[in-house]
């Protein structure tokens, strides 16, 4: 990754000021290029709402190399809708707004985030009299760590006007609104993997409770059906396949189950970004019984009657048999 521009514009809610900065940070100084360097990348490897920018987009013209503009005006620009969006929002929080221009493989990207403000406590020297003291103070203007993934933000393909997108949706005017896409960048973005998900994943309960179909079968197969999917079709879910899988043998389940995923229109075929983290995730089953006890099984072992099995007993109850155990181990950890 090559940093090119960085700015930092404060969005001071309670003074009710912007504060743009009239100046591009100094990159060279290896501490800020790696707080930049890692926010990025924690970003990119998010889930996120993907979209194509069209030429007539307004942020895709303020962002362009026709706009006259240099990289300290167009970002101030941006800042100045922005303040003038969250400034009278009570529920959306005060931040900074950070814009990167940077290079990743043979593209330039266009990177603006919204780092949200995290309150937490530092020391500060202070003196009663000629006693030095040392004392605690709240200080509420705390950026996020480099670790942690910036919850509202977008990153451009400057070649292509593809484009990753990240918000939250807020009350603004008695309405819950996605602000940061609507009134702030004025683009339409795509669903993102984990609510397309999330959609499937409604609708496989929907349908498996009117079905009689136990939740937790109906889950563990969608889950599996989900990793299948992204191995096999190298990246990708095919929504049918998932009713086929959870509901085989019942077409009329089936047939629900395809209903209710085009009335909420989904695509037959969705794309997962960044599919190896829905990969990793889904390669485990993880169960919590009304004891409480939780259990963790891996994907190919809960496959195998062998080693696992759930037992319908005739009181309503279920019994979960755990087989052809060598050893146990204890994970107490110090």
């Amino acid at each position: 990754m090559i940093i090119k521009h960085a700015i930092l514009h404060i969005l001071d809610k309670d003074a009710g000021n912007l504060i743009a900065s009239q100046s591009e940070m100094d990159i060279s100084n290896i501490q800020i290029h790696e707080y930049l360097k890692g926010i990025l990348t924690k970003f990119e490897s998010g889930d996120y709402k993907p979209g194509e920018l069209n030429d007539s987009d307004y942020i895709a013209k303020m962002i362009s190399d026709d706009n006259p503009d240099n990289f300290v005006e167009k970002t101030t620009a941006l800042a100045d809708k922005l303040f003038s969006i969250v400034a009278p929002a009570e529920n959306v929080p005060a931040g900074d707004l950070l814009c990167v221009e940077y290079a990743n493989g043979t593209d330039d990207y266009f990177a603006m985030l919204k780092l949200n403000l995290v309150p937490h406590y530092t020391h500060t020297i202070d003196y009663e009299g000629d006693d030095l003291v040392n004392k605690l103070v709240l200080n509420r203007s705390i950026l996020p760590d480099p670790t942690q993934t910036a919850q509202e933000g977008i990153i451009i393909n400057l070649m292509t006007g593809s484009f990753q997108l990240v918000e939250k949706q807020y009350l603004i005017d008695g309405h819950r609104i996605n602000y940061f896409s609507q009134n702030f960048l004025e683009i339409d973005p795509e669903t993102s993997a984990r609510d397309n998900i999330k959609t499937i994943k409604n609708a496989v309960k929907h349908v498996a409770d009117k079905f009689d179909v136990p939740e937790h079968e109906a889950l563990s197969t969608t889950q599996n059906a989900i990793f299948k999917n992204l191995q096999e079709k190298e990246g990708a879910i095919k929504v049918s396949d998932i009713g086929d899988a959870v509901f085989a043998g019942n077409m009329s389940a089936q047939t629900a189950y395809q209903e209710i995923t085009k009335e909420q229109s989904l695509d037959e075929s969705i794309d997962i970004p960044n599919a190896a983290k829905y990969e990793k995730k889904y390669q485990v089953q993880r169960f919590k019984l009304d004891s409480g006890i939780e259990i963790t099984i891996p994907i190919d072992i809960y496959q195998d009657k062998s080693k696992v099995e759930f037992v319908n007993n005739p009181d309503g109850t279920q019994t979960l048999l755990l087989k052809d155990i060598g050893a146990i181990m204890n994970k107490f950890n110090s």
